[in-house]
């Protein structure tokens, strides 16, 4: 038996397939495997009760026990009008729809967008955001999002537990999951929304919860390493570095160092 309300959630969302797995490997590999299937339907929600081996961004991995949501939205941005163009807002974007959730889940806390893809509670990570294109099937988006609900993390590796937290580690409480999904997934809808309509409220969206302004941090592009004051995100989605170079714009990349 499924751990969650199908039924609801494809009643209450953009969602036209839920694929449910009691516990999978990671929900981004496998919803990108059902996208291979010519009768997939879109938007597709892949969901697991129990992920093994989720994926982050590079070699990273996402440490997730029982009580996480996890999971992965497919969209069919040619259905949609998503153009290419607008692709690299999705990370943040969807970042920000989590810090939107949350904040009404946990509305006294202080929640953040760390650039480019992960949500910090109350100075902790809460939630790591994945997407990815398929080049077999050009014009689908994979979002994977993985939130830290129920699993608290006085059972995590200790190496996590100064850095990472969970919904009911903060709020002292317990969440119905669905009841996450569901709101989740609705704030996904409308976010993409303002994304299609070139909203200008998007990026004041991201520079009102943005952690990094004004923090001195490195950017490893590559061979490459950028170190410089964060002067917040541009209209564009990238991270706006102030370094001994002048001012640096920063699309991609992974922050190594905060001081």
């Amino acid at each position: 038996m499924a751990a969650f309300d199908l039924e609801r959630i494809l009643a209450e969302t953009m969602v036209r397939h839920v694929e449910y797995r009691s516990e999978a490997a990671s929900t981004n590999d496998l919803a990108i495997e059902l996208a291979s299937s010519d009768a997939s339907v879109f938007p597709s929600l892949a969901i697991t009760q129990r992920q093994t081996g989720g994926r982050g961004r590079g070699a990273n991995r996402w440490w997730a026990s029982d009580g996480a949501l996890t999971f992965s939205l497919t969209i069919d941005s040619k259905a949609l009008r998503l153009e290419p163009r607008n692709w690299p807002k999705m990370s943040l974007t969807i970042g920000l729809s989590v810090c939107e959730t949350l904040e009404q889940l946990v509305a006294d806390r202080r929640v953040h967008l760390k650039w480019p893809n992960d949500v910090y509670l109350e100075g902790r990570k809460v939630c790591g955001v994945l997407v990815e294109t398929i080049a077999q099937r050009p014009g689908l988006v994979v979002i994977g999002i993985g939130i830290n609900v129920n699993n608290s993390f006085a059972d995590a590796p200790i190496e996590l537990r100064s850095t990472a937290t969970s919904l009911i580690d903060v709020a002292a409480r317990s969440f119905e999951l669905t009841d996450v999904l569901v709101s989740q997934l609705q704030r996904i809808e409308y976010r993409i929304g303002t994304v299609i309509a070139d909203s200008e409220g998007l990026a004041e969206a991201w520079r009102a919860r943005c952690m990094l302004e004004g923090r001195t941090l490195s950017v490893e592009l590559g061979p490459r390493r950028l170190t410089g004051v964060c002067q917040g995100i541009d209209d564009d989605g990238a991270l706006i570095l102030q370094t001994d170079g002048g001012i640096q714009r920063c699309f991609a990349g992974v922050i190594s160092q905060i001081l």
